[in-house]
């Protein structure tokens, strides 16, 4: 029996822990579906916020992308309108240096002709050096021979030396038509080998001041070229005012030399020159023209 009973009581024993541990598995069970629920609740839960963070994400990419487009489209508007005023004052710019080049080529036309004509001039003038021409002498008094005319009009009214050979060339009226007996008489140029003889009858003529043949009055100049003709005559009314006033004057080639009290003054254009009325005192004299 007590064999009996302590092999029962063993049996209890080994049954009873087994009630235990079932029970434990169970507990262990519902805690660890328990875990697996609140887990499978939290991923759901990050899955709905990573889902909206994405939409918002996507729908701000979206924002930006409108917004770069809009203002790409303004840039390229921007851009096309710089593109437009650019080209136009480009435009501008090249025909205004067209116009300015036209403008230099010009110049340097004018430039060229006017260095040509100084050339001209200056050839024409030295060609004329040793000539003189005599104003004032009727008409038809020359006679047959005008070189013989003015060689003895010369010794006549000036004080040369007998031994002087004059040595003129030619002499003639200008080449125009005769004028009617009213109008002034033409001129006669006078034509020296040598120009030292030319200044000296020049000098002569100057000292003497005056040359009347009759009723006539006879002046003497260089004979300049018509350019320079045209230039001196810019400064008649101003001869003609200081020979009122009495002041002593030359006219150099295409200057006037003005004789004052204590000097001279040698302008180089009409335009240059006072009024008489506002210059200063006169150097006294009569005028040398």
């Amino acid at each position: 029996m007590n064999g009996r009973g302590n092999m029962s009581s063993h049996k209890k024993s080994t049954k009873m822990p087994k009630a235990q541990d079932k029970s434990a598995l169970v507990a262990k069970a519902n805690t660890c579906l328990k875990q697996a629920n609140d887990n499978v609740a939290s991923s759901d839960a990050e899955s709905t916020g990573k889902n909206m963070d994405s939409e918002g994400i996507l729908k701000a990419i979206d924002d930006l992308k409108s917004a770069l487009k809009g203002d790409n489209a303004k840039l390229q508007q921007n851009i096309d309108h710089l593109g437009h005023e650019i080209n136009g004052k480009l435009d501008n710019i090249a025909t205004e240096v067209q116009g300015l080049a036209e403008r230099v080529d010009e110049a340097e036309a004018r430039v060229h002709q006017r260095k040509t004509q100084l050339k001209v001039l200056d050839l024409e003038s030295r060609s004329r050096r040793s000539n003189v021409r005599v104003f004032g002498v009727p008409e038809g008094q020359e006679g047959n021979s005008t070189t013989q005319y003015i060689e003895t009009l010369l010794r006549s009214q000036l004080q040369l030396p007998e031994d002087l050979d004059l040595k003129i060339q030619r002499a003639h009226r200008t080449l125009t038509s005769k004028p009617p007996p009213e109008s002034p008489p033409r001129g006669i140029i006078v034509n020296f080998l040598e120009f030292s003889t030319k200044e000296k009858i020049l000098r002569e003529v100057w000292k003497k001041g005056k040359i009347q043949v009759g009723s006539s009055i006879i002046h003497f100049d260089h004979d300049y070229a018509p350019e320079i003709v045209k230039k001196r005559r810019e400064y008649n009314a101003i001869k003609k005012a200081l020979k009122v006033k009495g002041i002593r004057f030359q006219t150099p080639f295409t200057n006037i030399r003005i004789h004052w009290i204590r000097n001279s003054h040698i302008f180089q254009r009409s335009g240059s020159l006072q009024r008489p009325e506002e210059t200063r005192n006169p150097g006294g004299g009569t005028g040398d023209s």
